[in-house]
């Protein structure tokens, strides 16, 4: 399976949001990451459903929305306009995850589950043929710039592995201070989607363009080393 990288708005130049996705089209980035933060879900706000509809309108490059919301259901028509080809809910947020997975899902969207460091992967057993893929986060959710926690390492494989024995195809993203050398060991554990933020693509100082094409061929060497 293909390593696909998905950069973080969160992280880019919000005055300049339009200018840095010109240049990540530039760059043909695979993905462009949303998060939409409620500040109760998660002690933070971020992007709104507001503005990734206006990013939809602006660009090509395919939307991956992920909702740190309680209550996901209530946005449902809301992610819907935004046109995402991902979106994914944490399984913490919501008493029916099934249920939300089927009303989420419309043509073009792919819709996955996303897990706390601290929510096992055992957790998934009964959503496993619902979802298209599950979004593993490598931080407590909420915040740019946290430590990469290296026991997520374990659950990347152990849930590459149950993703496996459900459809090979099944995406696997992983999300949280994804730097060079935690890309190395997130490949090699088993994920197939990079969130790339301030510690790979949005690097202080560094040139959108040029740290992205870094960052890109970083991860095709990763592959073709672990083909």
């Amino acid at each position: 399976m293909a390593i696909k990288i998905a950069p973080s708005l969160m992280c880019a130049n919000l005055l300049e949001l339009r200018r840095d996705i010109t240049e990540l089209e530039r760059a043909q980035a695979d993905m462009l990451h949303i998060d939409v933060m409620d500040g109760h879900f998660v002690p933070n706000l971020a992007l709104s459903f507001d503005v990734a509809e206006q990013i939809s309108r602006c660009t090509a490059i395919p939307l991956d929305i992920h909702l740190m919301v309680d209550c996901p259901e209530d946005f449902i028509e809301r992610v819907q306009r935004a046109r995402p080809a991902y979106v994914s809910f944490h399984l913490e947020s919501t008493v029916s995850p099934i249920r939300l997975v089927q009303r989420l899902k419309a043509p073009g969207i792919k819709v996955g589950l996303a897990l706390n460091p601290s929510t096992p992967a055992e957790a998934l057993e009964y959503l496993l043929d619902d979802i298209d893929y599950v979004l593993l986060m490598c931080v407590e959710p909420g915040y740019a710039g946290q430590r990469f926690i290296p026991k997520v390492l374990g659950k990347i494989n152990t849930v590459r592995r149950m993703l496996d024995a459900s459809d090979a195809d099944k995406a696997l993203e992983v999300d949280g201070n994804i730097d060079f050398e935690y890309a190395r060991q997130c490949v090699a554990s088993g994920a197939s989607i990079l969130v790339a933020g301030s510690s790979s693509v949005f690097r202080p100082g560094a040139d959108l363009y040029t740290a992205y094409c870094d960052f890109r061929n970083h991860v095709s060497r990763l592959s073709q080393e672990l083909v």
